[in-house]
């Protein structure tokens, strides 16, 4: 007899032979003992991991003279026709690929509706469902809404994304999941015991992580990798086989970037081009070579400041920036004609010190804190206060000096009596202090400049409103005005607020408008873009009616 690759020779004949696929198969099971099997499923998973050996499997549990069971018995003929793939009249499995059109789907229609010949049930096995044409899949509707009782559709696929969605609210989905490493590994060491053969155990660990999830074609290499040998299996011939890197080039490669010794990095480059190796191959393996000892070391409980790479110690931060920039690699290797340069420009990158920016910012703290204050805007403010920014293009204010409050004195010391009232010069100045300051909350500075200080004493401010709606959206932030009133003014003073209309306001005087009207007057009419304008439209400037009251 021919030889029997491994994947044929040891397909799983039970559901507890499945491999990683627990959560389908102990479904199938539950409704198997409970007698609630559905009449149509969607089995959908990459390749090789256990959706048609899912589906034979679910046949004979449907057929099986001890049936239905979640265990076939294997043995009957209804199973063992099954098993070899050779039950054609009541389990029949179709290739979509080849038979996707309507025509092949109305064949099925017709024969569906017969009784199955020997078996309890009939069970339609349909690989590679997404091929199917979409007026196929609309002709297929109706009779896998309500096929007849003994008929059972089981459709899988690779690309369920592709299966419209009627379809798919027709069927139970079951979802297949690629098989993790550890799990191949330990089914290749079970069948491997039953060839009554020796593998050395990081061998298979090199063919479980290079078949990307997929039992089938785990066991595809491994059948590969014994026939390369007649003794037992190396690592090192898994790795010649498959065009593996050794792990001792992947490390000295590391240990060579970590160095920061760009000759070393570039002899490596060569070594890797005078081998023959393929380049984006090895960026590939390198990136995953990184990645696994983030994650193994990592998962151990390793400090994040003191990951081991190569034999040298690094951080999380930087070994993140190298995966990072060998993606980059990769990407630009897609357009360049010379891999070889692209891989030497950036494992040159790779050597430069890493600045972390996260480690920047602490030091700035650090820095800020033993100073204890910094400037900003002239106003004394502590590092863990985080400044406004100023306003842009303000009308031409006067820097204010740098202002401290006094501390509050104990009860036994004589407070000394406020000055006398300011003068009006003294408070135009304080007011445009306090227009500037008020500025770090732009939402508060943008209301108050439209309004004019009328008065101003050592213990009270009266500033009057043109506008009901600015004054009452400025009391709504009275707290802060207080606050920067009383560093601007050097004192706790009280302020108020009117609301007074132009014809009252025009028989009050007032001490200073926001924008000083006049100078801004002056200074417009020195203006040559604006003398251009003037003389174009024979024109003139005046104030605004507000401006002049």
């Amino acid at each position: 007899m021919a030889y029997q690759v491994l994947a044929r020779k040891y397909r799983p004949q039970s559901f507890e032979d499945i491999v990683g696929q627990a959560h389908v198969a102990t479904t199938l099971t539950n409704a198997l003992l409970q007698q609630k099997v559905a009449h149509a499923y969607l089995f959908a998973g990459p390749r090789g991991v256990g959706k048609t050996t899912t589906a034979r499997i679910l046949a004979k549990a449907l057929n099986c003279v001890k049936g239905p069971t979640p265990t076939p018995c294997n043995q009957c003929d209804s199973c063992l026709r099954i098993a070899q793939g050779q039950e054609m009249v009541d389990v029949l499995e179709i290739d979509a690929a080849s038979n996707r059109g309507i025509e092949e789907i109305r064949e099925l229609r017709e024969n569906v509706r017969y009784a199955p010949a020997r078996s309890r049930y009939k069970v339609y096995i349909v690989d590679e469902a997404h091929q199917i044409t979409h007026d196929a899949f609309n002709a297929f509707l109706k009779t896998l809404e309500e096929p007849p009782e003994h008929a059972v559709f089981i459709l899988a696929t690779t690309e369920h994304q592709k299966i419209p969605a009627t379809i798919l609210s027709r069927c139970q989905l079951f979802r297949f999941r690629r098989v993790s490493a550890d799990d191949i590994t330990s089914q290749m060491e079970k069948i491997l015991a039953q060839e009554k053969l020796s593998v050395e155990k990081q061998a298979l660990l090199r063919l479980a992580r290079a078949s990307g999830g997929s039992v089938r074609d785990a066991l595809s290499l491994l059948d590969q990798a014994l026939a390369y040998t007649s003794g037992p299996l190396k690592s090192q011939q898994v790795e010649m086989l498959l065009g593996f890197l050794p792990e001792e080039f992947l490390q000295g490669f590391a240990a060579a970037v970590l160095s920061r010794e760009p000759a070393q990095v570039l002899q490596w480059v060569k070594k890797l081009s005078d081998e023959g190796w393929e380049i984006p191959q090895f960026v590939r393996d390198f990136r995953e070579f990184l990645r696994l000892q983030m994650v193994e070391q990592l998962g151990g409980g390793a400090k994040l400041e003191a990951l081991n790479v190569g034999d040298r110690t690094i951080s999380l931060a930087a070994l993140l920036q190298m995966i990072k920039v060998l993606g980059q690699c990769l990407d630009e290797m897609r357009w360049n004609d010379n891999p070889q340069l692209v891989l030497e420009l950036y494992a040159l990158r790779l050597t430069q010190p890493f600045v972390n920016a996260g480690e920047l910012l602490k030091r700035l703290e650090v820095l800020e804190k033993r100073n204890g204050v910094s400037e900003y805007r002239g106003v004394g403010v502590t590092s863990s206060e985080q400044p406004a920014p100023a306003r842009k293009a303000a009308p031409s204010p006067i820097p204010p000096a740098a202002v401290v409050v006094p501390k509050p004195t104990n009860s036994d010391t004589p407070t000394p009596p406020y000055p006398d009232t300011p003068s009006p010069s003294d408070a135009a100045a304080q007011w445009k202090r306090l227009l500037t300051e008020l500025w770090k909350k732009p939402a508060v500075a943008s209301h108050m400049e439209r309004a004019y200080l009328k008065s101003a004493t050592s213990a009270e401010w009266v500033v009057s409103f043109p506008d009901k709606f600015a004054m009452d959206s400025v009391q709504r932030s009275a707290s802060f005005i207080l606050e920067t009133l009383a560093a601007v003014c050097g004192r706790a003073v009280q302020i108020r607020f009117v609301y007074e209309a132009r014809e009252t306001r025009e028989t009050s005087p007032m001490i200073m408008a926001a924008p000083e009207a006049e100078e801004r007057l002056a200074t417009a009419s020195q203006d040559a873009n604006v003398q251009k304008v003037l003389q174009m439209f024979k024109g003139k400037i005046r104030l605004s009616e507000e401006a002049e009251s």
